[in-house]
């Protein structure tokens, strides 16, 4: 729908995040951005504590939730380089235990500070 004219077009994007698009009422030109994710995302925020397989505990910050995975900012530094893709971890966040399930992740992604992992099934 366009946020100027309000007129209404169907489009098909197969494997895109973010277009731009131009409206053939008005001609006003709009940025979307397209979730293609199975499960949705909640946003949120809080400190967790990571543990790795050798015992190793660091202090990340939560950032978002699925039913699925996680996704966490390493705070450090120093830290993100005992964190490894493809390794397992486990999660608990002290403020509410109940957050996060009882279960080991698996680290899918690391983008910067930021890391996504996987429940490990």
């Amino acid at each position: 729908r366009c946020p100027q004219c309000g007129k209404r077009r169907n489009y098909n994007f197969p494997r895109v995040r973010s277009k731009t698009i131009k409206c053939e009422g008005c001609g006003e030109k709009t940025k979307c951005l397209f979730n293609r994710r199975p499960q949705l995302r909640e946003p949120q925020s809080g400190y967790l504590t990571l543990k790795t397989k050798d015992g190793k505990e660091i202090v990340v910050m939560l950032r978002d939730i699925s039913s699925g995975g996680i996704g966490f900012e390493v705070t450090k530094g120093k830290d993100l380089r005992s964190i490894k893709m493809g390794q397992e971890i486990s999660l608990t966040a002290n403020w509410n235990p109940r957050l996060i399930p009882k279960s080991r992740f698996k680290v899918r992604n690391i983008y910067g500070f930021r890391v996504g992992a996987m429940i490990k099934r």
